[in-house]
């Protein structure tokens, strides 16, 4: 029988190609943030395969998973890292002078979190509204004064907002635009709403450092497109959006936040920059997504030789992270090495890694296993971790996964 939770894709999300070329196959993988309370529970699994469009250059999962499993309930809260918290400063600044925003105008947030990000402009006293389909999360803000409608963004949503609010000076989608099924409805609601002068801001997970750097664990069923500077432009330019500029985030070990308008502006030299990086690298080519495959495999080989060489050492990893999902059930890590994994999100602990073998801890718990080694699984805030941890008295090891080589990392 047919699983009606998900469907493989026979054609490319942005430009409909029907000539995909298959790349990297993760195996048959829980949900990143399926989260349960028993270890014994039954966990559905789904295909985790990519593949490479190389019409838009797009690269891209294969399985759609209904949005409703993904988001209606979620669990990832933006200020739980401490580097997020402060990072949403940087982003504020940037895009209220970038967009040169003043107290009268509006901001609208696609997938707002809890607001952190909002907070921010709130502060300087631009009106803001968050559009967050997690009813949790969405609650969450509203009980800390963001205004947030909880929805999924789309054309009709787009039409109803600013009947209510008007079109407003930016709009924002943070880590948000690979998440979506319905690709063409998100744009197409973002070119409806954002004002004639507006700034639309998306901020996205470099392909171009995915590739570079063997980012294969970002590949989970949330995130269904792996963008470029060029493939995000090729469908932005679709529905009249033109991007202009570009800043580097630190986001997700290494992020890109592209700025775009309704009208044709003269190209910066970061947007510039940016698209002659991305040429010289190849990543808008099938061939490095092909070499990407092979050193995938190659880079779980050697993170099982890594902990195969620890022996007897008590080993705790830190960060339940979505990404950390995908590594560890690609390499097959569960509690045949992990004692538990420490996360400082309390809506995570007390439950297992999704693959369902794994306690998710406090901060004290994992410590009082007397761990040898922390496993930096959430990497992408691995100093972060890492000074939390000496803080605390921490003196063992420490292993880093990403960027490109497993390693052990020696207490400072």
């Amino acid at each position: 029988m047919p699983d009606h939770d998900f469907e493989t894709i026979q054609e490319c999300r942005s430009c409909s190609s029907r000539g995909l070329v298959d790349i990297l196959d993760l195996g048959i993988q829980p949900l990143a943030n399926a989260l349960v309370k028993d270890s014994h529970a039954p966990v559905k699994k789904f295909p985790l395969t990519t593949a490479f469009c190389p019409t838009c250059s797009l690269f891209q999962l294969k399985e759609t998973v209904k949005k409703e499993i993904l988001f209606d309930h979620y669990v990832w809260v933006t200020k739980t890292s401490k580097g997020a918290r402060e990072y949403a400063q940087t982003f504020a600044h940037r895009v209220i002078q970038r967009a040169g925003l003043k107290g009268e105008d509006c901001v609208f947030e696609i997938a707002s979190n809890d607001g952190t990000i909002l907070k921010q402009f709130m502060a300087k006293g631009i009106s803001v509204v968050g559009i967050e389909p997690a009813k949790n999360i969405a609650a969450m803000a509203m009980r800390d004064g963001v205004r947030t409608d909880c929805a999924y963004w789309n054309l009709a949503t787009a039409e109803r907002m600013i009947k209510q609010y008007a079109s407003p000076k930016v709009v924002i989608a943070r880590n948000v635009i690979p998440h979506v099924s319905q690709l063409h409805g998100v744009i197409e609601g973002i070119a409806r709403a954002l004002s004639d002068d507006g700034t639309g801001v998306i901020e996205f997970h470099s392909g171009r450092i995915i590739a570079e750097e063997l980012h294969y664990d970002s590949i989970y069923h949330e995130h269904l497109c792996y963008f470029t500077a060029h493939s995000l432009g090729w469908l932005l330019n679709k529905y009249g959006l033109y991007p202009y500029a570009v800043d580097i985030s630190p986001i997700s070990g290494g992020s890109l936040v592209l700025y775009f308008s309704k009208t044709k502006r003269i190209l910066e030299p970061s947007y510039l920059d940016i698209l002659d990086q991305e040429k010289k690298s190849g990543v808008n080519e099938a061939l490095v997504w092909q070499k990407f495959f092979k050193e995938s495999n190659a880079h779980r080989e050697k993170t099982l030789d890594l902990l195969k060489g620890l022996g007897d050492k008590v080993i705790v990893g830190f960060g339940s992270s979505a990404r950390s999902a995908t590594y560890i059930n690609f390499c097959g890590i569960g509690k045949n090495y992990l004692e538990a994994v420490i996360d400082n999100n309390s809506l995570k602990q007390g439950f297992m890694t999704p693959a369902g073998d794994v306690p998710i801890v406090s901060f004290e718990q994992g410590m009082a296993l007397k761990p040898d080694v922390i496993f930096i699984l959430a990497w992408n805030f691995g100093q972060e971790i890492m000074d939390e941890c000496a803080k605390r008295g921490f003196k063992g090891q420490y292993i880093m996964p990403f960027p490109k080589e497993p390693r052990l990392i020696k207490s400072v």
